[in-house]
């Protein structure tokens, strides 16, 4: 890793002893709150914290000395090695994801964020802080607990014997003591009066891990006896020695019998070389811990507050580089207005007082802005006095931002939630309410203080049927029952004193991770009204069906329109009493003129309803119904406001059927009379006008050559008329007879028909040289020789009026669901489509006679025909552009 925090010095982390580290260390792993376990090389554990344990709910017993495979299965403890090899590989940290069990057999999804741990290059094991897995660690509010040091510090040096050398002013060894032997694994009888320099130089040296630095500084004290000279050395291990350290101190001998020469004593220093090497480690350790841990700026102050040391975390939160801030106050950290409110100082002398402080609030960047801030800061102690404080600080900006947001939405919830017309309660599984809104009170019956204490059962439910409905039986039990939503359960509600309610309910549960429903919420809305509005209309349409049954009996009855009135009338009274509310208690009379039917049971009553009225020519039509004594509820009105209305309606309607009877009457009697008339006035006149005829014709034979041009040109005009009159006499009584003296109807071939007419006109066709050309036509349903004269007219019409070109005529035929539309086409002189209606009234005549000749009845002949058949028959024109004459027929039955 690069170079993280050091002291003012440019060494990393304090400049403290080995208390004071363990001190530091447990200060720091109290401040934070993740969990963390510690593995040997061996994969075994050999330390958890207490916030790991609160977490997994073990024993640290169950634990420390355990493998990783008692709270992680095979698979994961294969991923995590494999892991671990990785990170030593790539010199890095990483996060894997694991399943932990719980002591309780559950499992946590968590995130291990894993630190390899070596001393002098040998892998050591791995440091592990527990993360959540639910999201990334930069936005979590929980941030990597620092390993708690259970490394063994020892004093510096314990009570040991000393190595000593004497020697004389010719540095030769006078004397030697067995400590001394062990320690050089030396023998003294071989030593004694020989030159220390000798025996460095022949012996010793080759004993010292450094023999050049050990000879050349021994060597030097010989040279110049003057002064105490004191350092370390590491003896390497042999046959007659073990490995160990020496502290050599040395000083001239000033008096006696060896002055001049000098003493020479060999501490062993070794267990206190091998503690300064664990505290280094231990050390070493902490800080690779503390500069993992970037998501929390952790560092050190010394006793007046000043920062002596800076992480990354504290780098990367803060924006501060470890050269920028060691050696400034931690109130560089706070706001103008925290400093002066004499925040960092109150802080320092809270923790000092108490341990530790955790403080919330805004502090300051090295950009100047600012971010939410967790710090706690711990005291550190040695035997009584502060040393100094361990402070861990967290960015808690986005969470707070979170929060807030968080609380934002629950106030606006809280806010629908009191304000909503809707009842809306969450209920526990035993049936006791966890909240509900004020709504939901009101439609419990029960004030909002006490709406929280109420409980499944204390008001009676009843479903549609009228029946009680049970605990289970209601939506919030049906819902913990089957663990499925619930829509628009209609119950009855009855508190006691008060009103009942209809309410609508809906049910929908919140599980948990199995899915079984924890809790369910229920909404509630008041549809009293609406099911009283379905009643009135329920009872609306029981009595519009039975108005619609009395329209549809009139109207069967009234329909066939033959039926004799008396036989009428005596089925009305039969089937009329069963559109009333006690239809076996009804009886009627009805009555039309000097007709009259009764019920049997039937006599005036004066429990009654009556209806009358009277036809446009004064019939009266009286309808009277009763209900005997024996109706259910004799003291009470027997008949419903719309029944009135029913027997008011069927007596309008006997008068329209009556009405329209006597008018179909009368225009009957008015078409035989016209058509009476019209075939008198047509036969009659035939005659005199047969005569006047017949006279101007011999006239002219006998007298014609002694008449002037204009005695002939008068005659020739009387002849004409008389000529023309008859036609007019003739078509008239073919209007006349379409209704009286046509066949029945039957299938008609129209390709025939028009075969026939062809024929009829073949000498005008070939005359006047028309080209008639057809479409393959229908078969319809008709009077042949009625629709044989339509085809006559429209071709001579359209021959007649095709202007200078010779006639081009076209008959085609479409069909529409039931019926055939006819079209006769030319392209004449047209018509103008102001005088496409008036065109089919009789005589009219749109050209003189000299201009084109005949009687004006066609068209309307035409007209009648079509309409006999049911069909209708219209013009579509345009002068000088043609005509379109187009009729419907009804299809023939195949």
């Amino acid at each position: 890793m690069a170079d993280r925090a050091r002291t003012a010095d440019g060494e990393r982390g304090p400049d403290v002893d080995g208390d004071v580290a363990r001190r530091c260390y447990r200060a720091v792993s109290e401040s934070v709150d993740d969990g963390v376990f510690r593995l040997d090389a061996d994969g075994r554990v050999v330390d958890v914290n207490d916030a790991f344990l609160e977490r997994t709910g073990y024993d640290r017993d169950a634990l420390v000395g355990g493998p990783l495979s008692t709270f992680v299965d095979d698979r994961g403890v294969d991923r995590f090695e494999r892991e671990v090899v990785a990170r030593r590989e790539d010199d890095a940290d990483g996060t894997i994801g694991l399943s932990i069990e719980t002591a309780d057999s559950d499992r946590l999804h968590l995130e291990i964020r894993t630190t390899v741990l070596t001393t002098d290059g040998e892998f050591r094991g791995t440091l592990n802080v527990v993360q959540s897995a639910r999201e990334p660690a930069a936005d979590r509010g929980d941030v990597p607990s620092l390993w708690e040091t259970t490394e063994s510090i020892t004093s510096v040096i314990d009570e040991a014997d000393v190595g000593v050398f004497v020697l004389d002013e010719s540095f030769d060894v006078v004397w030697i003591d067995e400590t001394a032997e062990t320690f050089f694994g030396i023998d003294g009888s071989e030593v004694v009066g020989r030159s220390k320099r000798a025996v460095i130089d022949e012996t010793i040296r080759d004993r010292v891990a450094d023999p050049d630095a050990f000879a050349e500084t021994v060597l030097a004290t010989y040279d110049d006896n003057t002064y105490v000279e004191r350092f370390e050395c590491r003896i390497t291990a042999g046959q007659s020695r073990r490995e160990r350290w020496l502290e050599h101190r040395s000083k001239p001998i000033e008096s006696g019998r060896y002055a001049g020469g000098r003493v020479e004593l060999y501490y062993d220093v070794t267990d206190r070389k091998e503690s300064e090497r664990a505290r280094r480690a231990s050390e070493r350790r902490f800080r690779s811990l503390v500069d993992a841990v970037e998501e929390y700026a952790i560092f050190m102050l010394d006793a007046d507050g000043t920062v002596v040391s800076w992480n990354e975390g504290a780098e990367r939160i803060k924006g501060y580089e470890p050269e920028e801030v060691i050696g400034e106050h931690v109130s560089l950290f706070y706001t103008s207005e925290d400093r002066d409110a004499g925040v960092p100082e109150r802080n320092l002398t809270k923790a000092r007082e108490t341990g530790a402080v955790e403080d919330e609030g805004w502090r300051v960047r090295a950009d100047g802005s600012t971010f939410w801030a967790n710090a706690t800061i711990t005291a550190i102690r040695e035997d009584g006095e502060l040393q100094g404080y361990a402070k861990v600080t967290r960015d808690m900006t986005d969470r707070r931002e979170r929060e807030q947001k968080l609380q934002r939405e629950r106030d606006l919830i809280e806010r629908i939630l009191q304000t909503s017309p809707v009842g809306i309660a969450v209920v526990n599984r035993d049936g006791s309410t966890s909240r509900a809104n004020e709504r939901m009170a009101e439609l419990l019956d029960v004030s909002p203080e006490d709406v929280s204490e109420y409980g499944a059962g204390q008001r009676d439910m009843f479903d549609e049927a009228g029946d009680l409905l049970s605990i289970d039986q209601r939506p919030a039990g049906r819902v913990f029952e089957s663990g499925e939503p619930l829509h628009d359960q209609e119950i009855l509600i009855d508190p006691p004193g008060g009103q009942q309610r209809w309410l609508s309910i809906n049910a929908t549960p919140i599980a948990d991770d199995e899915g079984t429903p924890e809790q369910v919420v229920v909404t509630a809305t008041d549809i009293t009204d609406l099911k009283e509005l379905a009643e009135r209309r329920k009872r609306e349409l029981e009595e519009r069906e039975k108005e619609l049954a009395i329209v549809r009996l009139a109207t069967n009855l009234l329909e066939p329109g033959d039926q004799p009135v008396d036989e009428l009338l005596q089925e009305l009274v039969e089937q009329l009493p069963r559109s009333f509310q006690y239809p076996s208690s009804t009886v009627a009379r009805v009555s039309i003129g000097e007709h009259e039917a009764t019920s049997d049971e039937y006599e005036p009553l004066d429990r009654s309803l009556t209806a009358l009225t009277r036809t446009a020519n004064g019939t009266l039509i009286a309808i009277d119904v009763g209900c005997l004594e024996s109706a259910p509820t004799p003291d009470s009105d027997p008949f419903l406001p719309e029944e009135q209305e029913l027997i008011d309606t069927l007596a309008t309607l006997v008068k329209f059927h009556f009405e329209r009877q006597e008018y179909v009457e009368e225009l009957r009697a008015e078409t035989r009379r016209l058509e009476q008339f019209a075939y008198a006035a047509s036969h009659d006149l035939q005659e005199p006008l047969r005569m006047i005829s017949s006279y101007l014709q011999l006239l002219e034979r006998r007298y014609g050559d002694r008449l002037d041009d204009d005695g002939r040109e008068f005659l020739g005009f009387a002849i004409d008329g008389a000529e023309r009159m008859r036609s007019m006499i003739d078509g008239l009584l073919a209007y006349s007879r379409v209704e009286t003296r046509g066949d029945p109807f039957e299938t008609v071939d129209l390709d025939d028909v028009l075969d026939d007419v062809r024929a009829d006109l073949e000498v005008r066709i070939v005359e006047s040289n028309a080209e008639i050309t057809a479409d393959s036509l229908p078969r319809v349903e008709g009077d042949a020789s009625q629709l044989r004269q339509v085809f006559q007219n429209l071709l001579d019409n359209a021959i007649e009026y095709s202007g200078d070109e010779p006639p081009r005529i076209h008959v085609s035929a479409d069909g529409r669901d039931d019926e055939w539309v006819i079209s006769v086409r030319d392209e004449g002189i047209g018509i103008d489509p102001d005088d496409a209606e008036r065109i089919f009234d009789v005589f009219e005549r749109l050209h003189t006679h000299d201009e084109h000749p005949g009687t004006g009845i066609g068209l309307a002949l035409c007209e009648r025909i079509v309409e006999r058949h049911g069909g209708e028959i219209w013009i579509d024109a345009e002068p000088g552009e043609g005509t379109t004459v187009s009729f419907t027929l009804p299809a023939a039955d195949e």
